[in-house]
């Protein structure tokens, strides 16, 4: 009885001092002395707690790591030392690594709002792989049923389909970016102007009697028993294109341990597609001028005639298209393959006349519309100088269907041409050198 009794007024006297110590807390004034500052004991303490002393955190400078600034360009692996002044420094270590892990190649290359290519294109023009027949130089036969006997292969004056040769043709191409979408890929707008080159050839025969062959003359007068013949030909085009463009971006970096323990960047070989889509003029203009001198006359004297025959075609195509490019990225160069075509609505225009002195002159001039194709190849390499500039060379293809060209159209018809001769090719075979550049 005396233990309960004991322990009954031992726990009075606890609750009793709790409450008490509450209390005080309670009814503090708020004007009062504020509660001591934060204290900490000082390293090294003692083993036992009398020994210890207690010291604002202010009496002790505690050690503090501080980052020096880079006072070279990171290591970069495949890269290089490409980095520039304005991204060195503090920023690239936020989380004390070397290089850091929020950049890479992906980001580096092709970085900015704005671009540009600029092309030197060397291109050669096809249009047949035979040549186109004139004039030859013929012993004629006094039997008009039976053909002329041509004097050597070599006495023709031909249009050559496979000819002048190669032609440099400027490109410029500038493209604004617009936004990268969640799937990490790049949405951009750009145009392309193409064109400025002239194809041209010219040629000229002698002869004792010169004859047109009867698939261009028919049973019209022509420049038949002329002595000389000269042509010149000019081809020119230019091209307008509006795209817009959707494409991916690199992987990202890896970061490789090298054996004497550096941690070093390299970039991951990607392969990325791309599509485009637009609008594009296409405008082919040709010009064929034909001269004959010494065409007798009808009167047997000696004042032989001249002949002229001028041809102007134009083709003014317009019409959308789209393409698609792979390319295979790795940190300093690159290769792409790009395709890229479409159907156009081809206006197509004639105007031609011929004139031979005192015989005969006939004229034509026509408009015609029809549905045209161009389509493009090419296959690009690219070795990057810096993230933002780029060297570049190609090798490419253009090919052109359904368009009217000037050899087409010469019949020595008096009342003018019926139609125009509209469904040429052309091949455009080459490459181009140039640079590009982000911005």
């Amino acid at each position: 009885m005396k233990n309960v009794l004991f322990y009954l007024i031992l726990s009075v006297q606890g609750f009793t001092s709790q409450w008490s110590a509450a209390q005080g807390l309670l009814d503090a004034s708020p004007g009062g002395e504020l509660p001591p500052e934060a204290q900490v004991y000082e390293r090294g303490a003692p083993n036992s707690l009398s020994d210890l002393s207690l010291v604002p955190p202010e009496a002790e400078e505690l050690p503090s790591q501080k980052l020096e600034d880079l006072q070279s360009p990171l290591s970069m692996g495949d890269l290089g030392n490409t980095l520039d002044e304005g991204v060195q420094g503090n920023y690239l270590r936020a989380f004390d690594c070397d290089p850091a892990l929020l950049e890479s190649s992906g980001t580096w290359l092709q970085r900015g709002f704005w671009f540009a290519e600029a092309d030197a294109v060397l291109f050669s023009k096809k249009f047949d792989t035979r040549s186109r027949l004139l004039i030859q130089d013929v012993i004629p036969n006094p039997n008009p049923n039976l053909p002329d006997a041509i004097i050597g292969d070599k006495n023709i004056l031909t249009i050559s389909g496979t000819k002048p040769g190669v032609e440099g043709v400027p490109r410029l191409k500038v493209g604004r970016f617009l936004f990268r979408d969640h799937s990490n890929r790049d949405h951009t707008m750009e145009f392309t102007a193409f064109g400025g080159g002239n194809w041209n050839q010219e040629r000229r025969l002698d002869g004792n009697f010169l004859a047109v062959p009867f698939q261009i003359s028919g049973n019209n007068n022509s420049f038949n028993g002329a002595t000389s013949s000269q042509f010149n030909y000019d081809s020119r085009f230019n091209s307008f294109e509006l795209n817009y463009q959707l494409k991916q971006r690199m992987l990202k970096d890896r970061m490789e341990l090298e054996p004497n323990g550096q941690w070093v960047r390299r970039a991951q070989i990607s392969k990325m597609n791309s599509f485009l889509a637009g609008a594009r003029y296409f405008n082919l203009e040709e010009n064929l001028n034909w001269s004959a001198f010494g065409i007798p006359d009808n009167n047997n004297d000696s004042d032989n005639e001249t002949g002229s025959y001028l041809v102007d075609v134009g083709n003014d195509l317009i019409g959308t298209q789209i393409g698609a490019a792979s390319t295979w990225q790795a940190a300093r160069w690159s290769v792409t393959g790009q395709l890229k075509g479409g159907l156009y609505l081809n206006m197509q225009t004639l105007d031609s006349s011929f004139d031979i002195s005192n015989t005969a002159s006939g004229g034509t001039s026509l408009e015609g519309d029809n549905l045209a194709w161009i389509g493009e190849a090419a296959l690009i390499g690219r070795w990057h100088i810096r993230q933002n500039f780029s060297l570049r060379a190609s090798l490419e293809v253009l090919h052109l269907a359904g368009v009217a060209i000037a050899p087409d159209q010469i019949d020595f018809i008096p009342s003018g041409s019926t139609s125009i001769g509209m469904n040429s090719d052309l091949v455009y075979l080459g490459g181009a050198i140039g640079v590009e550049s982000y911005w």
